[in-house]
């Protein structure tokens, strides 16, 4: 009873109903109709696959050839370059400014307008604005806008190029030149950039005609101006109201019969040379008698009667030879080596 192993009887395989192998034979067959299925995938994944691959390169090898193809071609190079809102300088020197030249390559400006203001105001001051746009496949077109030259401020027996913004030129020289007006006793910054403030608000016919600006104080105005034109006029005037006067100009010194003064002080009205007072008259009589190692007396007598007529708004005065008002003095002038 113990100890003893139990054997397996041996069975007979029975024999299958025509049920049973009905549904055996079906079996087989879904088995083998799946695997034909899988096997078709497979190929048909591994045929996609390797289309792809085909199609990937090439589109890559399309894709080198045509940029290949633009490099080599003109149309990767700058072919033309526009230049516009330049006056003071030329097409070459707003070229070179931005070093931009003809056969560069275009690939900076492809992507849109380049502003390239900040680079260029460190190498040149007189260049505000600076913009780069491209135009087609290979032209540029450089817009600039010119910070304006004002004058030359005189300091320290030098002229400094002195612009519209304030910028003050390092660069001096010992002669000005006759192109700009010369800004002088204008010791404070705030000052000088209080008259730039005005200077630029005036037509450029009334800019071009103005060879001299003195700043001029008095104990009553301490913003009072001292013009010297290049017409041989003078001007007096006063800095807050300086640019709304000065407009005038033009139509004031039309109607003056002769060189003089005009003076924008209070009001406006003009009088010849010859109706200074006896101080100017005496002082231009003595620069023009002057001669070296000599000594002269002048005595002189003038006089004078104000009449004045309304003319533009403003007004001018004429002398005549008879006067209600006679003066008199006299001037010693000795001529220095």
């Amino acid at each position: 009873m113990f100890g003893k192993k139990k054997t397996k009887t041996p069975q007979t395989e029975r024999k299958l109903t025509p049920w049973e192998k009905a549904q055996r034979v079906q079996k087989n067959s879904g088995n083998q109709n799946q695997k034909k299925t899988e096997k078709a995938q497979h190929h048909s994944f591994k045929f996609l696959n390797s289309r792809k691959k085909r199609i990937f390169v090439f589109g890559g090898t399309l894709i080198v050839l045509i940029v290949g193809g633009y490099l080599v071609s003109p149309l990767s190079k700058v072919e033309t370059i526009k230049v516009s809102g330049n006056t003071h300088f030329s097409t070459a020197q707003i070229k070179e400014i931005g070093n931009i030249h003809k056969n560069d390559w275009i690939f900076p400006y492809l992507m849109g307008n380049r502003d390239k203001s900040k680079q260029v105001y460190k190498k040149q001051p007189k260049l505000l604005s600076y913009q780069v746009h491209r135009h087609g496949f290979n032209t540029l077109k450089i817009t600039v806008k010119e910070n304006m030259v004002a004058g030359l401020v005189f300091r320290n027996q030098k002229y400094y190029t002195i612009l519209d913004n304030g910028k003050v030129i390092k660069k001096s020289t010992t002669q000005p030149s006759g192109d700009y007006p010369v800004f002088k006793n204008f010791h404070k910054t705030s000052v000088l950039n209080a008259l730039l403030t005005q200077f630029k608000q005036l037509p450029p016919v009334v800019r071009s005609g103005i060879s001299e600006i003195d700043y001029a104080p008095s104990k009553d105005n301490p913003n009072r101006l001292h013009l010297y034109m290049n017409d041989g006029n003078e001007v007096y005037a006063i800095l807050p109201t300086f640019a709304a006067k000065m407009k005038y100009y033009p139509q004031m010194a039309a109607d003056m019969k002769q060189s003089g003064v005009i003076d924008l002080e209070v009001g406006a009205y003009s009088y010849p040379f010859k109706n200074k007072s006896d101080e100017t008259v005496k002082n231009s009589y003595n620069n023009s008698s002057t001669s070296k190692n000599s000594v002269s007396t002048v005595n002189g007598s003038s006089s004078t009667s104000g009449s004045s007529s309304s003319n533009s708004g403003y007004e001018t005065s004429n002398s005549s030879s008879s006067g209600n008002t006679s003066s008199s003095s006299t001037s010693t002038v000795q001529a220095t080596n």
